[in-house]
Protein backbone atom coordinates (compact mmCIF):
# COMPACT_ATOMS: atom_id res chain seq x y z
CA UNK A 1 0.00 0.00 0.00
CA UNK A 2 2.73 2.46 -1.23
CA UNK A 3 0.56 4.73 -3.28
CA UNK A 4 -1.89 7.84 -1.91
CA UNK A 5 -4.71 5.81 -2.32
CA UNK A 6 -3.08 2.67 -0.87
CA UNK A 7 -1.63 5.06 2.52
CA UNK A 8 -5.75 5.99 2.52
CA UNK A 9 -6.82 2.72 2.92
CA UNK A 10 -3.87 1.97 5.39
CA UNK A 11 -5.16 4.57 7.56
CA UNK A 12 -8.45 3.09 7.26
CA UNK A 13 -7.44 -0.03 8.51
CA UNK A 14 -5.60 1.34 11.14
CA UNK A 15 -8.37 3.15 12.12
CA UNK A 16 -10.82 0.25 12.65
CA UNK A 17 -7.84 -1.65 14.52
CA UNK A 18 -7.66 1.73 16.75
CA UNK A 19 -11.50 1.67 17.62
CA UNK A 20 -11.47 -2.51 18.28
CA UNK A 21 -8.83 -2.40 20.23
CA UNK A 22 -9.18 -4.52 23.66
CA UNK A 23 -12.89 -6.13 22.36
CA UNK A 24 -12.54 -9.70 23.08
CA UNK A 25 -15.52 -12.37 23.26
CA UNK A 26 -17.69 -12.47 25.79
CA UNK A 27 -16.57 -13.94 28.66
CA UNK A 28 -19.22 -17.02 28.35
CA UNK A 29 -18.71 -17.20 24.23
CA UNK A 30 -19.63 -20.79 24.06
CA UNK A 31 -19.59 -21.28 20.18
CA UNK A 32 -20.41 -23.94 18.09
CA UNK A 33 -18.13 -26.71 19.36
CA UNK A 34 -18.54 -29.13 15.71
CA UNK A 35 -16.83 -25.67 13.72
CA UNK A 36 -14.66 -23.93 16.22
CA UNK A 37 -12.50 -25.90 19.12
CA UNK A 38 -12.09 -24.47 22.75
CA UNK A 39 -9.02 -23.27 22.07
CA UNK A 40 -10.40 -20.90 19.22
CA UNK A 41 -13.04 -19.98 21.71
CA UNK A 42 -10.24 -19.07 24.27
CA UNK A 43 -8.33 -17.16 21.75
CA UNK A 44 -11.15 -15.29 20.59
CA UNK A 45 -12.14 -14.28 24.50
CA UNK A 46 -8.52 -12.98 24.89
CA UNK A 47 -8.12 -9.17 23.69
CA UNK A 48 -5.79 -8.20 21.24
CA UNK A 49 -3.82 -11.63 20.85
CA UNK A 50 -3.01 -12.03 17.15
CA UNK A 51 -5.36 -14.48 15.57
CA UNK A 52 -4.39 -17.45 12.84
CA UNK A 53 -5.81 -15.75 9.81
CA UNK A 54 -7.91 -18.68 9.23
CA UNK A 55 -9.97 -18.49 12.51
CA UNK A 56 -10.47 -14.60 11.64
CA UNK A 57 -12.04 -15.99 7.89
CA UNK A 58 -14.23 -19.27 9.46
CA UNK A 59 -15.43 -16.46 12.37
CA UNK A 60 -17.13 -14.11 9.56
CA UNK A 61 -17.92 -17.34 6.55
CA UNK A 62 -19.84 -19.53 9.22
CA UNK A 63 -23.53 -18.73 9.30
CA UNK A 64 -24.25 -16.22 12.24
CA UNK A 65 -25.66 -18.60 14.77
CA UNK A 66 -23.19 -20.57 15.40
CA UNK A 67 -22.23 -18.14 18.35
CA UNK A 68 -23.84 -16.91 21.12
CA UNK A 69 -23.05 -13.66 20.83
CA UNK A 70 -21.99 -12.91 16.96
CA UNK A 71 -21.76 -9.01 17.09
CA UNK A 72 -18.96 -9.42 20.22
CA UNK A 73 -17.39 -12.03 17.73
CA UNK A 74 -17.18 -9.92 14.66
CA UNK A 75 -15.48 -7.02 16.90
CA UNK A 76 -12.94 -9.23 17.98
CA UNK A 77 -11.71 -9.88 14.63
CA UNK A 78 -12.38 -7.18 12.86
CA UNK A 79 -9.36 -5.38 12.86
CA UNK A 80 -7.81 -8.26 11.21
CA UNK A 81 -10.39 -8.92 8.91
CA UNK A 82 -10.47 -5.99 7.33
CA UNK A 83 -6.59 -5.98 6.89
CA UNK A 84 -7.61 -9.90 5.47
CA UNK A 85 -9.99 -7.35 2.67
CA UNK A 86 -7.70 -4.83 1.81
CA UNK A 87 -5.01 -7.38 1.16
CA UNK A 88 -7.38 -9.63 -0.80
CA UNK A 89 -9.48 -12.85 0.01
CA UNK A 90 -11.17 -15.43 -1.12
CA UNK A 91 -15.10 -14.97 -0.98
CA UNK A 92 -15.08 -11.08 0.74
CA UNK A 93 -18.53 -11.50 0.28
CA UNK A 94 -19.56 -14.54 2.73
CA UNK A 95 -17.18 -12.60 5.21
CA UNK A 96 -19.52 -9.06 4.29
CA UNK A 97 -22.01 -11.66 5.46
CA UNK A 98 -20.94 -11.99 9.09
CA UNK A 99 -20.54 -8.41 9.20
CA UNK A 100 -24.06 -7.39 8.26
CA UNK A 101 -25.55 -10.03 10.23
CA UNK A 102 -23.82 -8.00 13.05
CA UNK A 103 -25.43 -5.20 12.71
CA UNK A 104 -22.37 -2.89 12.63
CA UNK A 105 -24.67 0.07 11.40
CA UNK A 106 -26.51 0.34 15.00
CA UNK A 107 -22.98 0.39 17.04
CA UNK A 108 -21.94 3.33 18.78
CA UNK A 109 -20.71 6.04 16.40
CA UNK A 110 -17.35 5.51 16.68
CA UNK A 111 -17.34 2.08 15.81
CA UNK A 112 -19.93 2.43 13.12
CA UNK A 113 -18.25 5.34 11.42
CA UNK A 114 -14.50 3.42 11.60
CA UNK A 115 -16.39 0.27 9.84
CA UNK A 116 -18.30 2.95 7.30
CA UNK A 117 -14.74 4.57 6.48
CA UNK A 118 -13.00 1.36 5.91
CA UNK A 119 -15.93 0.36 3.29
CA UNK A 120 -15.83 3.61 1.53
CA UNK A 121 -12.26 3.69 1.29
CA UNK A 122 -11.74 0.07 0.25
CA UNK A 123 -14.33 0.77 -2.42
CA UNK A 124 -12.93 3.98 -3.29
CA UNK A 125 -9.10 2.45 -3.67
CA UNK A 126 -10.85 -0.61 -5.76
CA UNK A 127 -12.60 2.06 -8.42
CA UNK A 128 -9.18 3.98 -8.81
CA UNK A 129 -6.81 0.63 -8.94
CA UNK A 130 -5.78 -0.52 -12.43
CA UNK A 131 -5.57 -4.44 -11.09
CA UNK A 132 -7.16 -4.36 -7.16
CA UNK A 133 -6.57 -6.94 -5.03
CA UNK A 134 -10.05 -7.92 -5.16
CA UNK A 135 -11.95 -7.51 -8.41
CA UNK A 136 -14.61 -4.17 -8.29
CA UNK A 137 -17.74 -6.72 -9.23
CA UNK A 138 -17.04 -8.50 -6.07
CA UNK A 139 -15.96 -5.86 -3.65
CA UNK A 140 -19.05 -3.90 -5.11
CA UNK A 141 -21.12 -7.27 -4.27
CA UNK A 142 -19.34 -7.45 -0.55
CA UNK A 143 -20.26 -3.96 0.30
CA UNK A 144 -23.48 -3.59 -0.90
CA UNK A 145 -23.56 -7.05 1.41
CA UNK A 146 -21.99 -5.45 4.13
CA UNK A 147 -24.09 -2.43 4.25
CA UNK A 148 -27.63 -4.35 2.79
CA UNK A 149 -27.78 -1.45 0.44
CA UNK A 150 -26.17 -0.76 -3.06
CA UNK A 151 -27.08 2.93 -2.94
CA UNK A 152 -24.23 4.72 -1.43
CA UNK A 153 -22.14 2.22 -3.75
CA UNK A 154 -23.30 2.97 -6.74
CA UNK A 155 -23.27 7.16 -5.43
CA UNK A 156 -19.38 6.42 -5.78
CA UNK A 157 -19.47 4.50 -8.92
CA UNK A 158 -21.37 7.69 -10.42
CA UNK A 159 -18.44 10.15 -8.76
CA UNK A 160 -15.96 8.28 -10.06
CA UNK A 161 -15.05 9.93 -14.00
CA UNK A 162 -11.67 7.85 -15.03
CA UNK A 163 -10.98 5.41 -17.57
CA UNK A 164 -10.14 2.73 -14.91
CA UNK A 165 -13.62 3.61 -12.84
CA UNK A 166 -15.55 3.04 -15.95
CA UNK A 167 -13.49 -0.23 -17.32
CA UNK A 168 -14.35 -1.67 -14.10
CA UNK A 169 -17.85 -0.69 -14.44
CA UNK A 170 -17.63 -2.51 -18.11
CA UNK A 171 -15.63 -6.10 -16.62
CA UNK A 172 -18.77 -5.87 -13.69
CA UNK A 173 -21.68 -5.98 -16.30
CA UNK A 174 -19.78 -8.63 -18.28
CA UNK A 175 -19.45 -10.52 -15.34
CA UNK A 176 -23.07 -10.04 -14.23
CA UNK A 177 -24.39 -10.28 -17.66
CA UNK A 178 -26.60 -12.90 -16.64
CA UNK A 179 -28.11 -11.86 -13.48
CA UNK A 180 -28.81 -8.19 -16.27
CA UNK A 181 -31.60 -10.53 -18.20
CA UNK A 182 -32.86 -12.23 -15.31
CA UNK A 183 -34.76 -12.17 -12.09
CA UNK A 184 -31.71 -13.28 -10.42
CA UNK A 185 -29.12 -10.87 -8.20
CA UNK A 186 -25.86 -11.62 -7.96
CA UNK A 187 -25.89 -10.87 -4.05
CA UNK A 188 -25.42 -14.76 -3.16
CA UNK A 189 -24.87 -13.88 0.69
CA UNK A 190 -27.56 -11.17 1.25
CA UNK A 191 -28.16 -10.38 4.83
CA UNK A 192 -32.23 -9.63 4.36
CA UNK A 193 -35.12 -10.44 3.00
CA UNK A 194 -35.28 -11.87 -0.56
CA UNK A 195 -37.60 -8.85 -1.77
CA UNK A 196 -34.82 -6.27 -0.17
CA UNK A 197 -32.40 -8.11 -2.03
CA UNK A 198 -34.16 -8.45 -5.22
CA UNK A 199 -34.94 -4.27 -4.77
CA UNK A 200 -31.35 -3.89 -4.31
CA UNK A 201 -30.45 -5.77 -7.47
CA UNK A 202 -33.60 -3.61 -9.72
CA UNK A 203 -31.98 -0.57 -8.45
CA UNK A 204 -28.38 -1.48 -9.50
CA UNK A 205 -30.27 -2.75 -13.34
CA UNK A 206 -31.95 0.82 -13.29
CA UNK A 207 -28.91 2.70 -12.28
CA UNK A 208 -26.82 0.60 -15.21
CA UNK A 209 -29.30 2.02 -17.85
CA UNK A 210 -28.19 5.59 -17.45
CA UNK A 211 -24.44 4.49 -17.47
CA UNK A 212 -22.20 5.52 -20.94
CA UNK A 213 -19.30 3.64 -21.54
CA UNK A 214 -16.58 4.20 -24.06
CA UNK A 215 -17.29 1.80 -27.70
CA UNK A 216 -13.88 -0.41 -26.79
CA UNK A 217 -15.44 -0.53 -22.64
CA UNK A 218 -19.16 -1.88 -24.45
CA UNK A 219 -17.74 -4.70 -25.84
CA UNK A 220 -16.94 -6.13 -22.78
CA UNK A 221 -20.65 -6.82 -21.87
CA UNK A 222 -22.24 -7.02 -24.80
CA UNK A 223 -25.72 -8.78 -23.51
CA UNK A 224 -27.20 -11.60 -25.34
CA UNK A 225 -30.51 -11.31 -27.05
CA UNK A 226 -32.91 -12.73 -24.06
CA UNK A 227 -35.39 -13.66 -27.69
CA UNK A 228 -32.04 -16.05 -28.94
Amino acid sequence: MTSPNGDVLAAAVATVAKTFSGMPAQPDESGCGRCFDPGEVELLQTPDIPLPADLVRRVAQKDPFHWDDQPAIIRRVLPQLVAMLAEGVDEPALIARGLAAAGWSQWPDEQAGAVAGFLAVWWTQTLRSTSPNISAYEVFESCATASSSVSPWLTQWEAEKSPIARQHLADSLGYWREELISDYSPFTWWWGTEAEEQAAWSEVKTWVTGQTLQPKCQKAWILPDPQS
